[in-house]
């Protein structure tokens, strides 16, 4: 299936669909005044569809100068070497913690499941080096950096103060239908840090919500994700 025209979500911010199903899987492409910056790169398989989202919007390799990861798991992470190869001048970014595991130095986290963590033991990770290692409260392309830990111990989201916009990662997120705290509880490596988390980013001013997994909110959407921390109160 053929990728859809990238979703404009703001000025320069744009959502692409990592996988053929819609909003299953989101990274977003940033058009900022040195190039293009992509936060996060989906499955095994997901390069072609961003590079083809890349093109539609009238950039090649070249441009593409910057990848932000928000966390490790493999929804995330797993198209990074193949963006990487053609995409050779884009530098990758990561928290420390999550940049200690995407280069191989840590063992990824664990899920808090029993039978999820049975699964992680065997699961291997593309090792790709990380450029730049970034710390709360760095902002590139627009955004700021959001220290959410708990889905992973390093996981972050993205904020762009300007226009309101809140990139969850997995902070929050639907898998497949119903938006939670985590995406799934069983997937957090911290529940209880991941419930703390998503209070904090409560506490931040933003109009519009855009998942990792799940339908952008553009309206209420703080409401909303509010009415989900106060749901869920994972413990």
């Amino acid at each position: 299936m053929a990728p859809k025209t990238p979703e404009q979500i703001a000025p320069g911010v744009y959502r692409v669909d990592a996988i053929g199903i819609p909003n299953a899987i989101s990274v977003l492409l940033l058009d900022d005044s040195d190039g293009w910056t992509l936060v996060d790169t989906g499955m095994h398989g997901s390069a072609l569809r961003i590079q083809e989202a890349l093109a539609t919007l009238g950039a090649g390799p070249d441009e593409l100068t910057r990848i932000y990861l928000t966390h490790h798991h493999l929804d995330h992470i797993g198209g990074l070497s193949a963006v990487r190869w053609w995409a050779t001048q884009a530098q990758v970014g990561a928290i420390e913690h999550e940049a200690q595991v995407i280069s191989g130095e840590r063992p990824l986290d664990p899920p808090s499941s029993a039978f999820f963590r049975f699964f992680a033991r065997r699961q291997q990770l593309p090792t790709v080096s990380v450029d730049r290692v970034l710390q709360e409260g760095d902002s590139f392309a627009g955004f700021r950096v959001v220290a959410t830990p708990g889905h992973t111990q390093g996981h972050t989201s993205l904020l762009n103060d300007q226009h309101g916009l809140l990139f969850t990662a997995d902070a929050f997120g639907s898998m497949p239908f119903k938006v939670r705290v985590g995406v799934r509880k069983f997937f957090c490596t911290d529940p209880a840090e991941a419930q703390r988390s998503a209070e904090k980013l409560l506490r931040e001013e933003f109009s519009t919500v855009v998942f990792s997994h799940g339908k952008p909110l553009h309206e209420n959407a703080k409401r909303r994700l509010s009415e989900i921390a106060a749901r869920d109160q994972y413990e």
